[in-house]
């Protein structure tokens, strides 16, 4: 067998030739095919891609002395070689290398950055110093840029330099490992110095920023101290040339005692050898804090306190000095293999493509800068192969940069861990230096053969990174230091106020045992004054009452000052009214007391003092359910408790009035009052009340329950031993439990169970008002053997009042057994009783009076709403009476008649007037009966309203088929006047020829229309229905343009043609000489339309109804029925306002009064008012036709029978004739046209109306003498009295509303005069 196998690139195809073969050649060839293949599927799925990165650098640069181009530059081509030699590193792409020498200029760099773009370059390494516009050539071409060297903080600003990073630790974030040293040594308030140039200021305003953003710290002196670049000043020989830091170590040392110094080593050296010379490091009170931006280097450790310049004492003094210096540097390299990397450098150095020679007899110095470059190609190429990895572009730089920040920490060439933060800046690792001995094997440089110094500022500590929180962390090396932390603040403030001497402490010991004695006097003083004061208070000191202070109504031989009228009328009427049975009244100092009165048959009363302790407890007892004890009057055979008067008297006398109903909310209120009370009772010193019923619960005046009668159970039991009655001793067991019956001696005073059994006895008082016991009808001492007596033997039951009868929810009725139960401890206590009684609140405040002051609050609410809603009501009447009169009127000689302002006649230059009539008006009227005409005109000229309101005209009016339009006035629009009513003329003719007749639709409508511009006065004419007039020969001009023009045809004067000339837009025909009367030839012109489109308005198609001003059927129908005739409201104050015969508002209303008069269609007194016999309409009169009175929301007669009702209105086809201004007004030629009278404007009709009803008002005021008292006839009686109306006095008598929010009434002929007043 033989195969061969050729291949061709590109298209790797493959042809195979063969023979006969074997079945192990065709396996053969079978397994060869599959490796080719794989081959293939591997070629497409990797194809290796050379990139070009372009390096900037700084090599031939003459303004800066520290370019790093001729020495790092080995480091790019060495970290190419270890990325290109590695294939999986890139998984066998390719980085190639263009570079340029921006010789540290921006515009160089710049052009450098656009030029290695075109060059294919997908990423920038570089530049040196300046970088922020080559940062942003890199943003807009969405590369990355990467920079060794560059410090500018304005690149940090992520929002806009989306592809930038660096690699050279920010200047700005060593202030992070700052702040960690000042929070290790507690050192919380320091001082910041810092030169007035970058980059020391911006890094001290760094840290100034970050302090104030953090309490901890305090930064003192107020801010920042600058100084100015003393090298520039003195060079310069400027005025700050001169020695500034005494002034500011004078300034400052008294208030400070931490330094953070931003400057040139050469400053720092001054600062020290200022504050050493002052003596004040000697005590190493005080610490100076450096922050050196550049390298550290051992061999010149020596730098920061020896300069090559300076005499040996002041080296002395400096070393001196340094041992309060601690200096923050960047952290050296440490890795074994950095020495490798910087030979490798420098060998690169002399290869392609740099060749740079070193002519110098030693080695170059390669700068940490390298470590920098080699870093960020290394970064760039693992963020390159995560994105080819993830089948990202790799020209994204974007991305690219945010893959590197995602790292946040890696490891340096130099070794150290650099951390990386979110604006793609890299914060360095950073040493502590401290003054410290001098190694023996150390080898300085740049001594000029000096000897080594005994002391160097070597590393004493280090900040690591935490792995989890990026955070520095200061840790110290174990080395040997010359130095002492202080503190930051002195024990006694920096101005010793904060200690004292130790004050001579004899005078302070012998105060204070004196001080001790008297204070235990004063205790064993106030325990005597105690004790005393409790004798004085049992003894009665406050609760004895003098007997002249008691002034009693009654009897038993106390005489009152006052006579027993006088007393009876300081009682409430209430309390009379409820017949106190138990009660006795007197007057204590001016106030009603209640009074008991305890007789004993011996003269000289001695009160035990456990009653007198009793009597103390009594009279500091305060809550709102029980009753106060104000004290007791002790005389000779009697007693006098006197307590808190209570003016509905005692609850049994509120139960035994059958004039006093209790719902359920008094009963629930009483009932909890009560239980309220005995819980207070039961936790008091008294514990107990021992003697409970219903003749000792007593009401206030608002109804709240008060427990009374209570204590003193030893002294009420002797005097009634003494007076003893056998009905009301048994009388007043009748609430006694059955253990106190049975063994009265055990409990004197009563129990708590005692007093839960008479509870039971008062609820069921409560419920049933027919006394403790109901309807058993036995005798008091037979009921209280049997409650003794216990338990009955042959029925097994005890003798209670009967449940029966009751009529109450059984929670209640089981509370009320569980409280009388026989054996005392199944029964509950009155907390227990109050859980189990609580439904009976439920919906319910604390007491009657609370729920009476709710419901009157909820009164006060809705009527609240009312007076909203009625307050609205006013308001949307008051809008709808000013658009009324704004249809009346032009808005603005509306507005100055409302003010009560006289419209003073104006004159015009220049109007422009439209008249139009419709031709054969007159057959038409001749052939339609008087509704279809109306109906046709108020469908005509509703379509002419729609149209002109999207002009700048105002309406005059409309007489017949005449109609009058003006613009130009009253607010003057120019030369456009006359635009405005030539647009609108050829809307309206459009729109008529459009227009169907109703009645005869195949009739067509023919206008005639005639327009004229000139000058007219214009002013309001007449008191009664004053009107908006115009005069001037122009109004006759414009009459005979419309009534020599031609059926569909615009007739226009030369005047009003020149002006639309001068507008332009407009297409116009001349007609030539046409005779006019009383004007002669005229030379006159068809406008036939619009030379332009943009002059035409929008109008309406079809018959639109303007929008009613008074809807009825949603504001006044919902508040009155059809068949009101009189509207108003009664107040105190009827009102006595005067009213003018001749004055009246719309819709008939009558000013003068709160309310309004209005008599409508439907009622029986206008239909006794007209004789005529025309049938009453009878549908609903706040339903119209299309024109019947009441688009405008005024009711009139029922169009149809107009002509019966001639009293009624007033038709003004006679205004034409009477006014001059229209004089004239039809041609000679044309036809006498019989006026409908009731085609007015349908504006000004419901004021004539108006006036002509209340004509009719009068009329019926004197048939109708009934009426003649009512407030709505004298209304009118007094109209005759006042002035004579006056146009302004019309306006300002327009109510704010026509319709009150006043009740409603409808009168009826058999009303009588007291029904309606």
């Amino acid at each position: 067998m033989r195969v061969e196998i050729s291949r061709t690139m590109p298209n790797r195809k493959y042809w195979i030739q063969w023979s006969h073969w074997s079945m192990a050649q065709l396996l053969k060839l079978v397994t060869m095919l599959f490796g080719i293949f794989l081959m293939n599927c591997s070629h497409f799925r990797v194809t290796a891609e050379t990139f070009t990165i372009g390096y900037m650098t700084n090599m031939q640069g003459r303004t800066n002395t520290q370019k790093q181009g001729i020495v790092i530059s080995g480091a790019i081509s060495y970290a190419l070689d270890v990325v290109n030699n590695n294939a999986s590193f890139l998984n066998g792409h390719k980085l190639r290398m263009i570079y340029n020498d921006t010789e540290g200029d921006t515009l160089i760099g710049t052009y450098v950055t656009i030029q290695q773009w075109r060059e294919g370059a997908i990423a920038f390494f570089g530049p040196e110093d300046s970088c922020a516009v080559e940062a942003t050539v890199a943003a807009s071409l969405n590369l990355p840029m990467i920079s060794y060297k560059c410090s500018d903080y304005r690149v940090s600003d992520k929002n806009f330099y989306k592809t930038f990073a660096r690699t050279n630790p920010s200047d700005i974030l060593v202030v992070r490992s700052l702040l960690v040293l000042l929070k290790y040594y507690r050192w919380s308030k320091f001082s910041i110095i810092s030169e007035g140039n970058n980059p020391y200021m911006s890094v001290a305003q760094s840290l100034e920023k970050q302090v104030s953003n953090n309490t901890n710290f305090t930064i003192n002196h107020n801010g920042i101290k600058y100084f100015p670049n003393l090298h520039i000043c003195c060079e310069d020989k400027k005025p700050c040339c001169k020695d500034i830091f005494s002034e500011v170590v004078e300034e400052t040392y008294k208030s400070t005692r931490v330094y953070v110094f931003f400057g040139r080593i050469f400053d720092l050296i001054e600062l020290m050898t200022k504050l050493q010379m002052r003596k004040l490091l000697d005590t190493r009170e005080y610490v100076i804090i450096y922050i050196d931006l550049e390298a550290y280097s051992e061999y010149a450790s020596y730098r920061y306190f020896w300069r090559m310049d300076m005499r040996q004492h002041l080296v002395d003094v400096a070393i001196k000095a340094a041992g309060s210096l601690l200096v923050i540097v960047p952290t050296p390299p440490q890795d074994k293999g950095y020495s490798e990397f910087v030979e490798n450098v420098r060998q690169y150095n002399f290869k392609e493509p740099f060749n740079f020679p070193n002519k110098l007899p030693y080695p170059k110095h390669i700068t940490e800068f390298a470590a920098y470059l080699y870093d960020s190609v290394i970064l760039y190429a693992e963020a390159l192969a995560q994105t080819l990895m993830e089948g990202e572009d790799p020209r994204n730089g974007s991305f690219l940069i945010q893959k590197i920040i995602n790292k946040g920490m890696y490891q340096s060439v130099t070794g150290a861990w650099m951390h990386i933060d979110e604006n793609g800046d890299v914060e360095g690792n950073y040493t502590v230096l401290a003054l410290q001995n001098a190694p023996q094997n150390i080898t300085l440089k740049g001594l000029g053969g000096e000897k080594n110094l005994s002391h160097l500022m070597l590393p004493m500590a280090r900040f690591q990174y935490d792995v989890d929180t990026g955070e520095p962390i200061f840790t110290l090396l174990d080395v040997d230091i010359i130095w002492e932390a202080p503190l930051d603040e002195p024990p006694c403030g920096f101005d010793g106020t904060g200690c004292f001497d130790p004050p001579n402490l004899i005078r302070e010991i012998i105060s204070g045992i004196l001080f001790f004695l008297l204070m235990i006097l004063c205790v064993l003083c106030w325990i005597m004054y105690k004790k005393w004061k409790y004798e004085q208070e049992i003894a009665g000191l406050l609760w004895k009452i003098p007997l002249q202070d008691i002034q009693r109504y009654g009897s038993y031989g106390i005489v009152s000052s006052e006579s027993k009228t006088s007393l009876k009328s300081n009682l409430s009427m209430e309390s009379q009214v409820t017949g106190q049975a138990f009660t006795q009244i007197a007057s204590y100092k001016g106030t009603l007391v209640a009074t008991k009165t305890l007789k004993f048959k011996s003269r000289n009363i001695e009160i035990p003092r456990e009653t007198k302790k009793e009597m103390k407890i009594m009279r500091e007892l305060h809550h709102d359910n029980i009753n106060p004890f104000i004290g007791a009057c002790v005389q000779p055979h009697y007693i006098l408790l006197v307590t808190e008067y209570c003016a509905k008297g005692s609850l049994k006398d509120i139960l035994e009035n059958p004039d006093i109903k209790l719902d359920h909310m008094f009963i629930a209120s009483l009932v909890f009052d009560l239980i309220k009370g005995m819980i207070f009772l039961h936790d008091s010193d008294l514990k107990v009340h021992g003697n409970l019923k219903s003749s000792n619960c007593v009401v206030t005046s608002r109804w709240v329950l008060q427990i009374t009668d209570y204590g003193l159970g030893d002294l009420t039991t002797a005097a009634e031993n003494e007076i003893f009655l056998n009905y009301d001793h048994y009388r007043k067991l009748l609430w006694k439990s059955p253990e106190l019956l049975r063994q009265p001696s055990l409990y004197p005073k009563g129990t708590q169970k005692g007093d839960v059994y008479a509870f039971a006895i008062i609820l069921y008082e409560i419920i049933l008002r027919k006394g403790p016991y109901g309807q058993i009808h036995l005798p008091a001492e037979e009921i209280i053997m049997r409650v003794k007596e216990g338990t009955d033997k042959l029925t097994g039951k005890v003798f209670r009042p009967p449940l029966d009868e009751v009529d109450i929810q059984d929670y209640v009725l089981q509370t009320i057994a569980d409280c009388w139960a026989e054996n005392p401890d199944h029964r509950p206590d009155f907390r227990h009783i109050k859980e189990k009684l609580k439904r009976m609140k439920e919906g319910m405040t604390s007491n009657i009076m609370d729920n009476m002051m709710d419901m009157m609050e909820r009164y006060a609410n809705n009527l609240e709403d009312l007076v909203d809603e009625r307050t609205a009501q006013l308001v949307e009447e008051q809008n709808k009476t000013e658009a009324l009169l704004h249809r009346m009127l032009p808005k603005s000689v509306a507005e100055q008649l409302m003010r009560g302002e006289a419209v003073i006649p104006e004159s015009f230059d220049a109007v422009t007037i439209y008249f139009s009539d419709i031709v054969g008006f007159t057959e038409m009227s001749a052939t339609s009966t008087p509704m279809e005409v109306v109906t046709f005109l108020n469908d005509l000229y509703t379509v002419f309203d729609s149209i002109i309101g999207n002009y700048d005209v105002y309406k005059v009016e409309t007489i017949g088929d005449a109609y009058m339009v003006v613009s130009g006035l009253p607010i003057r629009n120019g030369n456009h006047h006359a635009a405005e009513i030539s647009s609108m003329a050829l809307d309206l003719l459009e729109a008529v020829k459009t227009f169907k007749i109703r009645h005869k639709p195949a009739q067509s409508l023919l206008l005639r229309i005639g327009i004229h511009s000139g000058p007219v006065v214009a002013g309001v004419v007449g008191l009664t229905m004053p009107r908006y007039c115009l005069f001037g020969d122009t109004v006759n001009t414009a009459s005979r343009m419309e009534s020599n023009g031609l059926p569909l045809k615009i007739h226009i004067s030369d005047q009003c043609k020149k002006i639309l000339e001068t507008l332009g837009g407009y297409e116009v025909q001349p007609r030539g000489l046409v005779q006019m009367k009383g004007k002669g030839e005229m030379e006159t012109y068809w406008l036939i339309g619009h030379a332009v489109t943009e002059r035409r308005r929008p109008v309406h198609k079809g018959a639109v109804q303007p929008p009613l001003l008074f809807n009825i059927r949603e504001s006044e129908n919902r508040r009155r029925s059809p068949k009101t005739e009189f509207l108003r409201r009664v107040t105190a104050s009827q009102g006595h306002r005067s009213l003018d015969d001749n004055t009246v508002l719309f819709n008939g209303a009558i000013p003068g009064k709160p309310g309004l008069l209005r008599v409508t269609q439907d009622s029986p007194l206008a239909r006794k008012r007209h004789s005529a016999a025309a049938p009453v309409s009878t549908k609903d009169t706040f339903q119209s036709d299309p024109w019947d009175g009441n688009e405008m929301g005024f009711n009139v007669t029922n169009p149809d029978s107009l002509e019966a009702y001639n009293d009624v209105f007033l038709f003004n086809n006679t205004l034409v004739d009477e006014t001059t201004q229209y004089s004239d007004y039809k041609s000679n030629d044309r036809e006498a046209e019989t006026m409908i009278p009731n085609a007015g404007d349908d504006v000004t009709r419901p004021l004539i109306n108006a006036q002509k009803r209340l004509e009719h008002l009068k009329k019926f005021k004197k048939k109708y003498q009934p009426w003649r008292r009512s407030w709505s006839a004298d209304v009118i009686d007094q109209g005759s009295k006042e002035n004579k109306p006056t146009l302004g006095n019309f306006f300002r008598n327009i109510p704010k509303s026509p319709i009150p929010a006043g009740n409603l009434h409808t009168l009826k002929e058999s009303d009588t005069e007291e029904s309606v007043v």
